[in-house]
């Protein structure tokens, strides 16, 4: 028998609250894993001290109070910029405290292409001998358009050449950055290279893009959860409820962190709505 997927939240919906409202509302929900949204720009600055050894144990705190797991922590950094590198070195060593293997990362602008290949190739090491996949994820937005389709990602993947660096696949961010493009049928071309998934759904109100309940919105995920759950690959509910993408794609965030019982709702009607297309419960172990 097939095991269950590995289906985690990515904690960007719970964006303006602390740590202690994600997890408790993650498990309430009834999910076993928690992927961190430390993601530079899309849920405010970053102070560095979270990637310190102080935040990393209190997030271990965390996990043992709610019985939560992790595999993969959501850091998107401008992956071309100079410092790049050494800011890689802080999430890899912060990912190593807290037992996420996986850094989903969002790459850089088209035209930095050679900067972003260069590092690149010195981040894969590091990742490599931290025991840790940097994922590399298609964007959504035209500061991360060096990786938009298929194409891109496996230019990237054979520039680079190491197994340390694969794909976290993000049909949603298609949907605004590239919408002449079909995102599942991308998101499954993209498979042989990905190790990590990101399950968004998308629905259009006049003419901008919003993140409702998986299943609600205009993506199928049938048949790219069926491949996933086949090749054992791990993914996180991303539904960043305090943003939308504006007619241009870029993201607008709004004033106001978003109700924690609103996430709630939204988690457990996407929770249904997997378990229906997945023909299984997900059943927590906690």
């Amino acid at each position: 028998m097939m095991e269950k997927m590995k289906l985690g939240v990515n904690s960007a919906m719970f964006d303006g609250h602390p740590p202690e409202v994600a997890f408790r509302t993650v498990r309430d929900a009834g999910f076993d894993y928690i992927e961190l949204a430390y993601n530079q720009g899309y849920v405010g600055q970053l102070d560095p001290a979270l990637f310190g050894r102080e935040n990393a144990a209190r997030i271990n705190d965390l996990k043992q109070q709610y019985g939560l797991k992790m595999h993969a922590l959501g850091c998107t950094i401008n992956l071309a910029a100079p410092d790049a590198v050494a800011q890689f070195r802080l999430r890899v060593a912060f990912a190593q405290q807290i037992g996420a293997r996986y850094l989903n990362a969002c790459t850089a602008r088209r035209d930095n292409r050679a900067a972003l290949t260069d590092n690149l190739r010195r981040m894969a090491p590091i990742a490599e001998e931290a025991g840790c996949i940097l994922c590399i994820e298609n964007g959504g937005d035209p500061d991360y358009d060096a990786f938009a389709v298929a194409e891109d990602g496996f230019a990237l993947l054979e520039a680079v050449s190491h197994p340390a660096v694969a794909f976290n696949l993000d049909p949603g961010n298609m949907v605004s950055l590239c919408p002449q493009q079909d995102p599942i049928a991308e998101a499954l071309t993209m498979l042989p290279g990905a190790r990590h998934c990101h399950i968004k759904d998308v629905m259009r109100q006049n003419g901008e893009y919003h993140f409702p309940p998986i299943g609600e919105g205009e993506l199928n995920y049938a048949p790219l959860l069926q491949a996933l759950a086949e090749n054992a690959i791990p993914a996180s509910l991303e539904i960043p409820l305090r943003m939308h993408r504006q007619p241009d794609s870029w993201p607008q965030r709004a004033d106001q962190p978003v109700d924690p019982a609103i996430s709630l709702e939204v988690l457990i009607r996407s929770r249904l709505a997997l378990e229906k297309m997945l023909g299984y419960q997900l059943a927590a172990d906690h």
